[in-house]
């Protein structure tokens, strides 16, 4: 494999441990009150502010339905065509 200068190498960032704490920290900047219920061995993370809740599994996931809200508003789910093209596009 060739080595790649360091320079060309884009920014990238994965879901990981190190990524949970700054999602926690984005949300908070974004005015929500973050909270983790856990029972029966489950773990939520919950995110309320706004007239809004988000629900997820973590912080990260939790930062990322919050975008896709934040993006989409109340229209937020996908339409019949826009779930047919993503199966097209991403068969399972």
């Amino acid at each position: 494999m060739e080595d790649i200068p360091a320079e060309d190498i884009p920014t990238t960032l994965a879901l990981a441990s190190n990524v949970l704490a700054p999602a926690y920290l984005v949300l908070q900047s974004k005015g929500y009150r973050v909270s983790r219920k856990q029972a029966d061995g489950l773990e939520l993370w919950i995110a309320e502010g706004n007239g809004l809740r988000f629900v997820a599994d973590s912080t990260i996931e939790l930062l990322g339905v919050m975008a896709v809200y934040e993006a989409r508003g109340d229209s937020w789910r996908a339409s019949d065509e826009e779930i047919e093209a993503f199966m097209r596009r991403f068969p399972l």
